[in-house]
This record gives structure tokens, C-alpha cells and sequence, in this order.
């Protein structure tokens, strides 16, 4: 790894003086650039676990932020002479700029139409009406850049009240997920006075536009979320409390108001379930449970002759359509309208012209099929195969709907979807000028350790071919029961274009294939994930789509844990490793941050024995052996990430630093105002993909494949020539 010799000068001495107190030698704490230790270790269950960079959690500490400069320096010298690799990403980002404004499929609240716009020369998206058409000329309502002229603030959710006369906005600074709720006037173009700070939720507005729900986290410790409700014209001291959880570590949300009834859900930190509640409109009533928290999950969907439809889970693991009544709610007298589908994850419902239109994850993708009010089947929706759709707002009244329909191949086309033909029609192509539509899109599956088949789609050039040789990139997130669909990809377009094979892993533990394969991959489980990580990447050698010189894992957030703990399982798989904003330190994940209690649906409880023991067998913190020797690694954090802190990424570092073989490579590289990923500008994505594919191609070589082979014969015949050389020395010494 490249130091600078001021670094070296600067902090011996300061290495010195702390040297002992931890343990760690000096030539470690040097080589990790000196970071801020001492000798805290705790007992844990009867196990002494030694935590030396602890201090690095103080985040505000000049200390760390010293640390964690020199980090930076020290990752921005490692990719100096990657200049060509970094400039042809951008290149590639600024060609593929759409020389249109991109703008959202517009939603109706009203007489009035809401759209998202992005104008030339904007780093962020701008809110803008288009009054009484969806034709109209769009009326700029909220530019971040106006409200925020540093950049720092992005606008992350905007609600229209039901007449289209109010925003509810949220705002966050500096990428943290804490937001600030702002409310604007539509017509007037002005604010209205009230501001909700720390606010985390959504804005559900009653039907007359008069007031919303909303929820609200306690400052408690553990955590609980309320439900309050807001009467416009009235300051926010007036705003009444209407439900707060009584146990710990429960959200309670606001979810529908019915004609006849309010609706909440409440959820715990274990996920797959729910509890339901229910009171009459108008009522001051206790909510009363009418579905309980036990291990499925019960959501209404619409009304109908005073009984409601509904989605659950209840002896249906990939979910089935029932119709209930609140007077009755027992499940035992629920009638099954649609059963559960044995192939399909049912993820959502709704009802149009006598219809239900149920819409499934098919092998990762939507599909939309429809059925009579008694479930009988009746046709699917011509969707094309492997894709994902949003839809703009369904009104009451509409006879069909926007869809906006990306693939891997193919990003946001816009189709008009008519309910009673059951037709779909262009109504505005993809304005994105690259497209992957030349290029090849296969599903292949790995095979595990325990025998499960493991999915991934695989996206090459026709040109690539299967030698080996290919710069393979494969990322994967497994945990939470997050669905990884097919989505056009940015990053790996350019991957592909540049002559590498982009793969996108489906291990268990994600979403998409039902509760099974979620509980697969998580608690006592968790290790079948990298086990099917592990997998995925044996399985791409075997069969040449590359080597493992070539290959490199990414994955972000519990996707970092998981490329950390693989690689620090099979470090010999990979040609390099990055992870983004990672969990690593299992023993106190759940400390400090505002969610992290909710990861112990996947994670277990660290102040459960049985659960500890478990985390501490992947943990990527308390996993590094001394002398370890792994591929080239980049950890990639924000400083002002509150969902996962950033001193998960700084204790890793500084822990591989201290502890690899001399010949490995550990980097760090902080940002900040990014947070956890969301609300970066284009700028700031630009600047971190281009970064991270310069370390990429520094770790596996040229990206394209040609150019890697022509490298390999160069290398070959150099070496060749070295010993002709050497023959011909010998035979004149000889001489």
C-alpha cells in the first residue's frame, strides 16, 4: 500500500506514544496510518472480545476525522495512475446523459398533474405541476437547489393532498435519513408554516384534505413509533397522539381509512409479520386487534359490501387474496378468493372494472394476472418477460393507467395499460440514449453447499467470450427479505460496454421466492448466504465466464457484510472485493443507529447467547486472523451515513490494516453528504463510480478483454525475452 513519506514523518511519533496500549505494534498501527485505538474488550457470554479501534466510533472526535483524512489521501494516491480508467467512465456517463428532460409518469390529484423532472444541468429532480392536463406546461414547484443553494439537501418524498391544493414534502440534508417535513401551498407557490423536524415516515392526508397522519419516533430508547394526527390550520403542539405502541422496539403505521374504519399496522423487529388494528371513522374508540402479531402478515386492500379485501400470508407463505369482515375477523372465517400461488409471490393487489389484478414476482420480475371478484382466473397481462413496473397513481374513476417498465436491458419506457381491453400500448419510449438490448441477458444457477439451486442473471456483449479471461463483476445483498429485480443498471451498462460480464446474485435471504427462502438466509441460517455466495462465484470459474484473478465481489450495506465475510472466508476466490457502507461489528450493530434494532429479524439479538454465538462465526470484524491475506479491497462509507455509521467501515479497515499479510491491500474512501446511497447528486455517483472501477481495473487488470489478453501476451513474451536473455548470459559466462 502507498503512504506518503509526510503521513510516515508526521505520526511515528504520535504511533509511539500509543503503541502498547492496545496491543498492536507499531509497524501494524503504521501500516493501518495510526488510527485512534486503546485496549477496550468486553466479556460477552463468557467471552472476552477485544474491541482496540473502539475510539473511531467517536465520530466527532478530531481524532478520527484526522484518521479517516489520511485514509482518503492514502485511497486517492492508490488510484492516481488510473486516470484513463476514471476518465473513461465518465466519459461513458456524460455521452449516456439523456439529451431530454427525463420526467416522471405524472399522477393525479385533483384537476391537477404531478410530475418529477430532471432539467439539463441539475444535479437533483425538481417538483413541478402541470395544471388541469397531464399536457399541460409543467410549473416548477420545489427545486432543492433553490431551497439549498450548497446542494447538500435533497427533496426525498413529495404528497399531494387529495384536491392537489397542498404538498407535504420531505427534506434531507447531507444524506442523513432523519428528513424535515415542509408543506406548500400549489396554487400560491408559498410555504405554509409547519415544519415537523426529525421526521422519518409518510404523510397519509384524509379524504378531505383537512389533515394527515403521520408517524413519529420516540426519542425512547428502544425505539417506538407513534402514530399522531395533524388538522391543518392548528399549530403541531395540538396534534393528538391517536395510537402509541406499548412494547418496545414497535412501529405502529398509519395505513388506510376505510369508510366504515382506521386502519394501523403494527410490526416489530422480526420480519414477515404483523398485528392489525381497527376503530370506527369519527370514533375516539381503543383500537381494537383484529389480526395479532404472530408470524404472518394481514394488510387491507379496498372495501366492498362492508367487508374488506385483503392480502396475507396467514398458511400462505407467498401470500393469497382473502375477503374478510371487521365484525368477523376470525381466520377461520375468512373466505380464499385467490389461493397462494406455489410458484409466485404475491406483492400487491388492486381493483378495477370488476376486476382484481393481482401482481406477482415471477423468478424476480412482475407480472400482472387478473381474476373475477370471486378469484376465478381470467387472463395475465401482456407485460414483457423479466421486467419491473411502477404505476402512476389509479384513480377512482380511471379506466387504465401508466406503466413504467424496466428491464435489464432497457430503462423507464413508458406503456398505457387499459383495464377492460387488457391491452398495452407505447406512450413514450425510454428517452435513455444506451440501452444493453444488443447485448445477452441469461438466467444461470450455481449450485450450493447444501444442495439449493441459486439463481443469477448473467449480462454480457455476444463479443465477450468464454475463456476466462473476462472481468467479471458479481454483486449480491442476501438478508431482509429485499426483492433484487431486473433493473437497468448504470454502472453495469458501463461494465459491459467496457467488456466485462455484470451478474446480479439471488441468494436466499433475499426476496422474490417466498418466506422460505428468506428464513433460509437469515439467524442460525445466515451462513447459507455466503454459502450461495460462495457458490455463485465457483460456479462462474468452472464454467470460464471468468477467472479468479478477474472476478469482483460487490455488495452494500448487509450486501457488505456479505462480500466482507465471503472474502474473509474464501479469500483465494477473488481478484478484488468492495464494500459499500457495510455492517461489520455483529456484536453492536444495533448500537448507535436509529434501525438497527430492526435488523434482528437477520441478524439475531446480540444479548442472546445463542444468537451472539452465531454472529461471531461470520462476523467480519472478529473474523481477521493475523496474517491474512485476502485480494484487494475498497470499503466505501459516508461520514454521515445514521443508518449504518461509519465506524462499522472504519473498525474494518483498521482491523485488516493492522492484522493482513504485507502484501495485501486494504483502502478506505469516505464521503460525505451521501449518507446510506440515497439522494447522491449525479455528480457525486459519477465521481464514486468512476473511483471504484479505477481500484477494479488496477486490481483485475484492463476491463476489456482484448486489452487484458494483449496485456497477458505482452507480459508473456517480456518474460519470454527476460529469459532468452538470461540463457545467452549464462552461455558467455560459461564461455
Amino acid at each position: 500500500m502507498k503512504v506518503v513519506a509526510s503521513i510516515r514523518h508526521i505520526f511515528f511519533h504520535a504511533a509511539n506514544d500509543n503503541a502498547g496500549a492496545s496491543g498492536i505494534s507499531d509497524d501494524r498501527l503504521r501500516r493501518a496510518l495510526f488510527p485512534p485505538h486503546d485496549d477496550t474488550q468486553e466479556t460477552l457470554h463468557g467471552v472476552i472480545v477485544k474491541d482496540p479501534f473502539r475510539p473511531l466510533e467517536a465520530l466527532d472526535d478530531p481524532s478520527t476525522a484526522e484518521w479517516v483524512s489520511r485514509q482518503n489521501d492514502n485511497f486517492r494516491d492508490s488510484i492516481a495512475e488510473s486516470k484513463e480508467a476514471m476518465k473513461s467512465v465518465l466519459t461513458f456517463l456524460m455521452t449516456t446523459a439523456t439529451k431530454e428532460v427525463p420526467e416522471t409518469m405524472p399522477d393525479r390529484y385533483g384537476n391537477k398533474y404531478f410530475v418529477w423532472r430532471h432539467e439539463r444541468g441539475s444535479q437533483r429532480q425538481s417538483y413541478h405541476v402541470k395544471d388541469g392536463s397531464a399536457e399541460a406546461p409543467p410549473r416548477l414547484l420545489l427545486d432543492a437547489k433553490k431551497i439549498d443553494p450548497s446542494g447538500k439537501t435533497v427533496i426525498t418524498k413529495a404528497t399531494p393532498s387529495p384536491d392537489g391544493k397542498i404538498i407535504a414534502y420531505t427534506l434531507n440534508r447531507s444524506g442523513s435519513d432523519a428528513g424535515t417535513l415542509r408543506f406548500l401551498d400549489v396554487a400560491k407557490g408559498t410555504a405554509i408554516d409547519i415544519t415537523i423536524p426529525k421526521f422519518r415516515s409518510g404523510v397519509i392526508w384524509d379524504a378531505d384534505s383537512r389533515g394527515f397522519h403521520y408517524g413519529y419516533a420516540k426519542d425512547t430508547t428502544p425505539k417506538i413509533n407513534e402514530v399522531r394526527h395533524h388538522k391543518m390550520g392548528t399549530p403541531l403542539s395540538e396534534d393528538k397522539t391517536i395510537y402509541s405502541p406499548a412494547t418496545p422496539e414497535t412501529s405502529a403505521s398509519y395505513i388506510w381509512k376505510s369508510s366504515a374504519y382506521e386502519w394501523i399496522s403494527l410490526a416489530n423487529n422480526e420480519r414477515g409479520k404483523n398485528a392489525l388494528l381497527i376503530r370506527p371513522v369519527g370514533s375516539t374508540d381503543t383500537f381494537r386487534e383484529i389480526f395479532p402479531l404472530e408470524n404472518a402478515t394481514l394488510f387491507p386492500i379496498t372495501e366492498a359490501g362492508g367487508k374488506v379485501y385483503a392480502i396475507t400470508t396467514y398458511n400462505a407463505p407467498k401470500g393469497r387474496i382473502i375477503l374478510f369482515d371487521p365484525q368477523d375477523p376470525a381466520p377461520d372465517k375468512w373466505q380464499s378468493i385467490v389461493p397462494e400461488n406455489r410458484e409466485d409471490t404475491l406483492a400487491g393487489m388492486f381493483i378495477k372494472k370488476g376486476r382484481i389484478f393481482a401482481v406477482y414476482n415471477h423468478d424476480t420480475g412482475d407480472v400482472i394476472k387478473a381474476y373475477d371478484l370471486n378469484g376465478a382466473y381470467l387472463y395475465d397481462a401482456p407485460l414483457p418477460p423479466l421486467c419491473t413496473f411502477d404505476t402512476n397513481r389509479i384513480n377512482v374513476d380511471d379506466t387504465s393507467c401508466l406503466l413504467s417498465i424496466s428491464s435489464f436491458q432497457e430503462k423507464d419506457a413508458i406503456y398505457k395499460y387499459d383495464f377492460e381491453t387488457n391491452t398495452l400500448s407505447l406512450f413514450k419510449k425510454s428517452i435513455t440514449p444506451v440501452d444493453l438490448k444488443d447485448c445477452i441477458v441469461e438466467r444461470i444457477y450455481a449450485t450450493s453447499k447444501d444442495g439449493t439451486k441459486v439463481p443469477m442473471t448473467v449480462i454480457r456483449h455476444p463479443d465477450t467470450k468464454l475463456d476466462g479471461t473476462a472481468a467479471t463483476f458479481l454483486e449480491g445483498y442476501g438478508g431482509f427479505n429485499l426483492l433484487r429485480q431486473p433493473q437497468f443498471n448504470t454502472s453495469a451498462a458501463q461494465w459491459v460496454r467496457a467488456g466485462g460480464i455484470y451478474i446480479q446474485a439471488n441468494q436466499r435471504g433475499d426476496g422474490g421466492y417466498g418466506q422460505t427462502w428468506y428464513d433460509q438466509g437469515r439467524l442460525k441460517n445466515k451462513q447459507n448466504v455466503f454459502n450461495d455466495f460462495i457458490a455463485c462465484a465457483e460456479h462462474l470459474v468452472k464454467e470460464k465466464y471468468t477467472s479468479k484473478s478477474r472476478l469482483a465481489i460487490k455488495g452494500g450495506s448487509n450486501g457488505g457484510l456479505l462480500t466482507l465475510a465471503t472474502m474473509i472466508q474464501r479469500p483465494d476466490l477473488f481478484g478484488a472485493v468492495v464494500a459499500v457502507v457495510p455492517v461489520t461489528d455483529m456484536n453492536r450493530f444495533h448500537i448507535g443507529s436509529h434501525y438497527g434494532f430492526t435488523w434482528k429479524s437477520d441478524y439475531g439479538d446480540p444479548d442472546i447467547k445463542a444468537d451472539f454465538n452465531n454472529a461471531a462465526k461470520y462476523s467480519p470484524l472478529h473474523n481477521v486472523k493475523e496474517g491474512f491475506r485476502h485480494p484487494p479491497c475498497l470499503i466505501r462509507t459516508d461520514a454521515n451515513d445514521d443508518r449504518v455509521l461509519p465506524w462499522h467501515s472504519y473498525k474494518m479497515a483498521a482491523t485488516l490494516e493492522s492484522r493482513e499479510d504485507p502484501a495485501s491491500v486494504t483502502l478506505l474512501k469516505t464521503n460525505t453528504d451521501g449518507g446510506h446511497g440515497a439522494g447522491q447528486t449525479f455528480k457525486q455517483y459519477a465521481a464514486d463510480l468512476a473511483e471504484t472501477y479505477a481500484f477494479l481495473e488496477k486490481a483485475l487488470g484492463p476491463i476489456n478483454q482484448q486489452a487484458y489478453k494483449a496485456k497477458l501476451t505482452a507480459e508473456q513474451q517480456a518474460r519470454n525475452k527476460n529469459k532468452l536473455a538470461s540463457r545467452v548470459i549464462r552461455k558467455l559466462k560459461r564461455a
